[in-house]
């Protein structure tokens, strides 16, 4: 959907606006505004999102994300991976290789125990653990991600922060190393689909908070893969 467009239905209009974007891949809730005029960009500013992603990962958290830790979401350092990564590209296609599991990611991200200002920071906390039992002795985890920052698609921004604490999203494509190690029955199952997914929303609009969530998918939760490998 164009960030902002117009449908015709006989004599009336309806205009849209997209208030938030998923990335290729992620399945979950998209806010849209709808109206039968023009949005005032006012009202648009006026509005506050948080979003919650559910995502299963690589690897067992210590046990503070259990009650949850916060980290600061490095955006100038986001940016510079991006630019990187882009520069990356160009000089593969111009030598005619690709490097996936080096994505040249060279800023820090901090875990605190102290609660931050979701505008720019994310909530994260782990729900289930489980070991796999096999020659590789692989964990995976389910976590909750919790944030308000809306510059830009924020399963991305997870994504790279995730990586940088070492506990990669499954099927991300910057993990295939860890993913690679994974039974082949969970990645018949997964396939090309990375394990994260936004499935609830609270939307506040002056004084009223109103919450959307959808069930989040099975591959996200380690109960599915703990009923499926036993």
């Amino acid at each position: 959907i164009k960030r902002r467009s117009e449908i015709s239905r006989g004599t009336k209009s309806i205009f849209c606006h997209s208030v938030s974007k998923l990335d290729t891949g992620v399945q979950g809730l998209c806010i849209l505004l709808t109206s039968s005029s023009k949005i005032n960009e006012d009202v648009l500013r006026s509005i506050k999102v948080s979003y919650t992603f559910t995502a299963l990962i690589h690897g067992n958290p210590p046990e503070e994300w259990k009650r949850g830790v916060y980290v600061k979401i490095p955006t100038e350092g986001l940016r510079q991976w991006k630019r990187q990564k882009t520069h990356q590209k160009e000089r593969d296609k111009a030598l005619n290789t690709v490097d996936e599991t080096d994505d040249g990611e060279s800023s820090t991200v901090a875990i605190s125990t102290t609660a931050l200002d979701l505008d720019d920071a994310l909530i994260i906390q782990c729900h289930d653990s489980l070991q796999i039992i096999d020659e590789q002795q692989q964990q995976i985890s389910t976590l909750t991600l919790q944030s308000r920052f809306d510059n830009g698609r924020l399963a991305n921004v997870i994504s790279y922060v995730l990586r940088k604490l070492g506990f990669p999203v499954v099927n991300d494509r910057f993990g295939k190393r860890e993913y690679s190690a994974l039974p082949r029955r969970i990645k018949n199952i997964v396939k090309q689909k990375v394990c994260i997914g936004c499935y609830n929303v609270d939307i506040a609009h002056g004084d009223v908070v109103t919450n959307v969530n959808v069930e989040a998918h099975k591959r996200t939760q380690c109960s599915f893969w703990r009923e499926t490998l036993a």
